[in-house]
């Protein structure tokens, strides 16, 4: 096989799994929760939220672990960063998630003590997922450059 075409089929498998990743991270933070939390009251929000989210941790691992593979071929830095950004995926799920689910259900309780452990873990998880929102875009940006 011609070594040009492997190398347009790499970039363009990276550059799709990566505009899937970038696609949920918007359409769930956009589109889903909002509406979730708009239409349902506050209880059932949080118990569709809380199913909801080792889901859409687990898609953009995944998709981004997809994305890695090829990119690795691309660019060897590309395809570290997107390792990176699942492995974060992978943190907010099995380490964050349960953490900020446990101070959630404390603070159903009445804990006052819980309460700003746990505004402070869900503030880092928003922010840990902007991160890796931008950080995928500039990843992205990088490599639909070198479609060119």
């Amino acid at each position: 096989m011609d070594p040009q075409f492997l190398a347009d089929m790499a970039l363009y498998t990276a550059l799709f799994f990566a505009a899937m990743t970038l696609g949920v991270m918007v359409f769930f933070g956009l589109g889903v929760a909002p509406v979730v939390h708009k239409v349902l009251d506050k209880d059932r929000a949080g118990t569709v939220t809380r199913a909801l989210f080792p889901v859409y941790y687990l898609v953009l691992a995944i998709t981004s672990v997809l994305a890695a593979v090829p990119a690795f071929l691309i660019n060897v830095t590309a395809g570290i960063v997107l390792v990176v950004i699942a492995g974060g995926f992978v943190f907010a799920r099995q380490v964050m998630m349960p953490r900020i689910n446990a101070l959630g259900e404390e603070v159903r309780r009445g804990s006052t003590v819980a309460k700003g452990a746990y505004d402070m873990m869900h503030a880092w998880s928003v922010r840990m997922n902007m991160l890796q929102l931008f950080v995928l875009l500039v990843v992205f940006w990088f490599l639909a450059l070198s479609a060119g």
